[in-house]
């Protein structure tokens, strides 16, 4: 009896592993979700709006979640503050501690972070320009994360069953 129950919260555990890894799939593409859509934000600000950085980083901080807020709040008052400090580091500083309790691939992230680079000195078509690249990268990434995730997900839930079963044929 003891047997049963040890095989089966073995059996259990090893499912619950590959749960666990498909949940950080998940969560990847879903930061790479949000982070489609504050640059779609971000150029739709820029295009009809034709509103200036620190006024785009206002609306979209008053429209995003944590932790996303207070890192475009952080943006337009390091932009306001006039401190002499480029759109680009600005930008990078405040989204690394953003991003530091996110998940995902750390190419994303960085393409994330290197887009303050692109924007802060030019004029609102060229800024929509260079936003509309880097949600053309972003939906490539995504959709080779979705294409993957699947076969990624069949493989590691076979894998974990799999492999529980051969403990728990083993342990018998």
């Amino acid at each position: 009896m003891l047997r049963m129950i040890g095989v089966l919260l073995l059996m259990a555990g090893s499912v619950g592993l590959g749960w666990s890894v498909k949940e950080k799939w998940k969560a990847s593409l879903e930061v790479l979700y949000q982070m489609r859509q504050i640059f779609e934000m971000l150029q739709n600000e820029i295009t009809y709006s034709r509103a200036s950085l620190p006024e785009a980083c206002s609306r979209i901080g008053g429209r995003v979640e944590e932790p996303y807020r207070n890192a475009f709040f952080s943006i337009r008052k390091e932009m306001l503050a006039n401190r002499g400090v480029p759109f680009y580091t600005i930008w990078k500083e405040e989204m690394e501690k953003c991003m530091e309790k996110l998940p995902g691939a750390g190419e994303d992230k960085r393409v994330f972070l290197d887009f303050g680079g692109c924007i802060g000195y030019m004029d609102g078509e060229m800024q929509a320009e260079a936003v509309e690249q880097y949600i053309h990268k972003l939906n490539i990434s995504i959709e080779r994360m979705e294409k993957d995730m699947w076969n990624k997900y069949k493989v590691i839930m076979s894998l974990s069953i799999m492999g529980g079963l051969m403990l728990a044929i083993m342990l018998l």
